[in-house]
């Protein structure tokens, strides 16, 4: 359960304070992997990975953004070819597509702070030039009948705009498919905030790449986790200056 599953990622988390920082980084994998479903499998084997080489393109360039960029829901679902930028290897977050009963699904622009570029790897990059060919071969299939003037990355079979909260509905069955612990989108954004601070990156970058509207609200949010980082940072000194470790978990020759 999830009482369980905490349990065990603290558990990891309080064995990982003390020990050489290499060993402490990969204690800190360990508890990420826990908090999002036990993706990462015994042996090594990332078992959400392999389960998306079976699935449609379109869900497994979705859901792989979901993993990189740490977005929302809708600013995923909201994207726009304009704002993908391939050779650079960035994309520009400006839209939210969001849906209520009395305006069906529609477009909203964030906060000024909001909007932000997000670096992808190159991985990303290729699973996106891959998916833009398979989206043309759909429009000229469609003809006439496509509907995303507005250039859309994410559409129904037909152009039209899709369901801001799809992805959650997709996820559940994928995971029930691939006899998964449950996914959501929003596990993803914890864990790529989650990565960030362990790794020791500063709150403002995590920040930004989150698009809090300010640095208070992931400290706040995040407190427990940056506490965390900063005992690591602290131990990490201790390996290098007191304890005879190289930083990266060896002891130094006396």
């Amino acid at each position: 359960g999830t009482g369980a599953l905490v349990q065990q990622a603290q558990a990891v988390t309080h064995t990982a304070v003390g020990q050489p920082c290499q060993d402490s980084g990969r204690a800190i994998i360990q508890v990420n992997a826990l908090l999002i479903g036990h993706i990462l499998q015994p042996g090594g084997n990332v078992a959400l990975a392999d389960a998306l080489e079976s699935e449609p393109l379109k869900w497994k360039t979705i859901t792989h953004l979901f993993i990189v960029t740490g977005a929302r829901r809708g600013e995923i679902m909201g994207l726009k070819w304009h704002n993908v930028h391939l050779d650079e290897r960035y994309i520009k977050i400006e839209d939210n597509l969001r849906y209520s009963k009395a305006r069906g699904i529609y477009v909203e622009t964030p906060k000024t702070e909001e909007i932000r570029f997000v670096a992808i790897p190159e991985e990303t990059a290729e699973l996106l030039r891959e998916y833009r060919a398979e989206q043309e071969k759909l429009r000229q299939l469609n003809g006439d009948r496509w509907q995303n003037d507005e250039g859309f990355l994410f559409t129904r079979d037909d152009g039209r705009v899709m369901h801001p909260d799809s992805p959650t509905a997709w996820l559940t069955k994928f995971s029930r498919r691939h006899d998964l612990p449950h996914v959501n989108p929003h596990a993803f954004r914890h864990t790529v905030a989650s990565v960030l601070i362990a790794n020791h990156t500063d709150v403002v970058t995590v920040s930004r790449q989150l698009g809090h509207s300010n640095v208070t609200t992931t400290e706040t949010y995040y407190a427990h986790l940056i506490e965390e980082s900063r005992v690591r940072a602290g131990e990490c000194i201790a390996d290098v200056m007191l304890r005879g470790y190289d930083g990266k978990g060896e002891k130094l020759s006396s």
